[in-house]
């Protein structure tokens, strides 16, 4: 049979120790003889630690001339948040000029068919006609074959893409996007 090995650990108070080593050898514990000598020793330097003005109470360390620890140190608060006043800001207020009545409008769309169209561009049109276009995948793949004559983008040639942007538009203006 081979041996088992268990290491644990076992938090004991002294008298629980105790009554487990007393149970070990039997019941039976001799306890050490303090000579009178001993004793007188052991009761002079108890006196000598109360004139020092050093308690020991219970099972506490000595903690006399130790400094405490350093309380933890909060941060400076932080400086009062300024309103943000977005409104008289977007109306002109805030610059010395005259309140608007109305709000500023939008910047008009940039028509994309009159810019030179680049490959992130066109991905970016065809992928707003597949979020719109029920067929999704389907209806980029029917444009690219009708208009620009292969199956993908990157196949097809730059001289197409304006007409293929063109018929993405018209897609994009059917369904509303």
């Amino acid at each position: 049979m081979s041996p088992i090995t268990i290491n644990c650990s076992i938090d004991l108070t002294e008298e629980e120790l105790f009554q487990v080593l007393l149970r070990r050898h039997g019941g039976v514990i001799k306890y050490p003889t303090i000579s009178p000598e001993q004793l007188a020793n052991i009761a002079r330097e108890e006196e000598e630690l109360a004139a020092a003005h050093v308690s020991i109470d219970g099972d506490y360390p000595v903690t006399e001339g130790i400094p405490p620890p350093p309380l933890p140190v909060e941060p400076p608060p932080l400086p009062p948040k300024q309103p943000r006043g977005r409104a008289s800001r977007v109306n002109g207020a805030a610059a010395g000029g005259e309140a608007r009545s109305t709000p500023i409008a939008p910047p008009p769309k940039v028509n994309r068919l009159d810019e030179a169209l680049d490959e992130p561009a066109m991905r970016s049109l065809l992928s707003k006609v597949g979020a719109v276009h029920p067929l999704k995948v389907k209806a980029i793949t029917n444009i690219l074959e009708e208009v620009g004559g292969r199956r993908r983008l990157s196949e097809c040639d730059p001289a197409t893409w304006p007409a293929i942007a063109e018929e993405a538009q018209k897609i994009l203006a059917e369904y509303g996007a």
